[in-house]
């Protein structure tokens, strides 16, 4: 039978991580005939490529690499090129799938075909499966918590000079429960976890490459990932968004499907990286809220304001009463956008800005409290 499911997996020198990683797809419950494993390495340095091609799988493993560093967009585009499943999921290199993480993938899309399927936000917990000295002094409290808890800390630990197994490939394909010993839940605020669970707006914020799902036939119809990204941030939910622009419907998976395996925080970048903000906006132009939004109200700073003052546009402009204000309010993101974007005209800026908030001044309904917020907040976000 062909395959179905194609994991792609990019990778920068992460030797320690990847083994547990594929080991984690040897333990799935879905027939391992039916997908393949495509590891993309952006030029490591740490012998990941002896670590791929070292272990021994019983599913299709492929090892792709660029001898240059390129960025996160152009490598798992290069393992595009050499995926052949119906669907391709993204995975993180530091994600640990659970055993039934295909199976669950593919439930969703049996009943929705052509949707893009995330893991994300509810497979967001994490996992001490290394404990690493570079830890900050907070990564470090926090290990030894978790750790002690389930009595596994050893204090052996803090002396440690070098990264340090708590994990081992063998624990996960055989079942053992040292993995349950040293996973937690997400570290996100339910808040957050709820704003980012509904779709009803931006729903294209879900598409993280920690897990996420979606057609073969789909990615190569809006060209992969954008190789203008080449810092962190922001490359997912572009590709996200281009699918959305196609009228893709977004799901997540309601089920824990797997873990983060935690490492020091400075391995990211920015999570709103300005550079690649400015790609978005250059690459969309400044006519969905949506987007200019993002340079007022950063999702990473503020989610629950994000998605409200989205939810109050759309219904401001469904209503005669309110139209006037939402169009207003849809005018003030796009002048904020266009001076983030060009950053031309200071004195212009502010004077279009206090224009508006005279003509918002005395309305009484909730999207011009809105408007009036967010005209403060572009200010603010100017000085």
């Amino acid at each position: 039978m062909a395959i179905r499911y194609s994991i792609i997996i990019a990778t920068y020198n992460r030797a320690h991580q990847i083994s547990l990683t594929l080991a984690a797809f040897e333990a799935q419950t879905y027939p391992k005939h039916l997908f393949e494993v495509i590891v993309a390495d952006d030029g490591s340095t740490d012998g990941t490529k002896e670590q791929v091609e070292g272990f021994q799988a019983s599913y299709p493993l492929t090892y792709v690499s660029q001898t240059e560093q390129r960025g996160r967009s152009a490598i798992r585009n290069l393992g595009l090129q050499y995926a052949k499943g119906s669907y391709v999921i993204f995975c993180d290199v530091d994600f640990l799938a659970l055993p039934e993480f295909i199976r669950t993938v593919r439930q969703y899309h049996r009943r929705s075909p052509r949707a893009v399927v995330s893991g994300f936000p509810h497979s967001f917990g994490g996992s001490y499966t290394h404990y690493y000295p570079d830890f900050s002094p907070e990564e470090k409290e926090h290990c030894r918590e978790i750790l002690t808890a389930s009595n596994s800390w050893r204090p052996e630990l803090d002396a440690a000079s070098e990264i340090t197994p708590l994990v081992t490939p063998a624990d996960i394909m055989h079942h053992t429960d040292t993995l349950s010993r040293v996973v937690f839940p997400s570290k996100m605020p339910p808040g957050v976890i709820k704003q980012f669970a509904s779709t009803d707006v931006a729903p294209w914020m879900i598409f993280v490459t920690r897990c996420v799902s979606v057609r073969r036939s789909l990615l190569n119809r809006v060209g992969g990932f954008n190789e203008r990204f080449i810092l962190y941030g922001l490359e997912d939910w572009d590709l996200g968004y281009r699918l959305h622009r196609l009228k893709v419907p977004f799901y997540c998976m309601k089920e824990v499907v797997g873990y983060h395996q935690e490492h020091p925080t400075h391995f990211r970048g920015d999570v709103l990286n300005t550079e690649n903000l400015r790609i978005m906006l250059e690459t969309y132009g400044l006519h969905d809220s949506a987007l200019n939004l993002f340079t007022v109200v950063p999702p990473s700073d503020d989610l629950e304001t994000y998605k409200n003052t989205l939810r109050v546009l759309r219904n401001g402009l469904r209503y005669r009463a309110t139209r006037s204000s939402a169009r207003l309010l849809k005018r003030t993101l796009r002048i904020a956008a266009k001076q983030f974007l060009l950053q031309n005209d200071t004195e212009a800026y502010k004077k279009s800005l206090a224009k508006i908030q005279r003509r918002a001044r005395g309305r009484k309904s909730r999207v011009a409290r809105v408007l009036r917020d967010i005209v403060q907040r572009a200010e603010q976000a100017k000085n």
